[in-house]
């Protein structure tokens, strides 16, 4: 039978074999990056995610909020990093923020359209995607510069976790009932 001790030292030795030790990241840790529509429904979507039974706010600018839950007894708690941009487009310099080469390891960004608004759909999410494709691209730039390895591990993990069939995209249309509307008036 196999001592206390034991049992931690080959977890320890199975998670350094993963590259889960050392990163810097928490095991469970995620961020999220909400960005989309102004009125889309980013707050309502957060909340809904955190369980959380409040009216939503309207965001000012960039909010940040996280959730903890545990996976189970004695176990490290699952943390989720919430970040939103508020205001649509006109906030895109708020971008950096969030996403430093520290998040980026485990950020996902998730765009929120107002369908009910069809004729500003496709600029505002390409101007959102636009900006934030920049911004990661200096990032890895940069990290590029200083440390190659870590960068070229990086995108190699961000490339390793995606479908091979599926593209890396998570796109939600908020308010369909108004925009179905507008398609039975067209």
């Amino acid at each position: 039978s196999e001592t206390l001790w034991e049992i931690a030292k080959a977890e320890v030795e199975k998670r350094g074999r993963n590259g889960s030790e050392g990163d810097g990241v928490e095991i469970g840790e995620k961020s999220v990056f909400f960005i989309g529509s102004k009125n889309g429904g980013k707050t309502t979507i957060i909340l809904r995610c955190l369980d959380r039974d409040e009216p939503p706010k309207p965001t000012l600018a960039l909010e940040y909020t996280y959730g903890r839950r545990a996976k189970g007894h004695n176990t490290p708690k699952d943390i989720a990093h919430f970040w939103e941009l508020g205001g649509g487009t006109s906030l895109l310099d708020l971008i950096s923020i969030p996403i430093t080469s520290d998040t980026l390891r485990t950020f996902s960004i998730v765009l929120v359209l107002d369908l009910s608004k069809p004729n500003d759909l496709w600029p505002t999410m390409e101007n959102l995607l636009q900006a934030t494709r920049s911004h990661v691209d200096k990032v890895m730039m940069k990290l590029g510069k200083t440390n190659s390895k870590a960068a070229s591990e990086m995108r190699q993990k961000m490339w390793s976790n995606m479908q091979k069939d599926h593209p890396p995209h998570i796109v939600n249309g908020n308010t369909a009932n108004n925009f179905f509307r507008f398609l039975c008036m067209t």
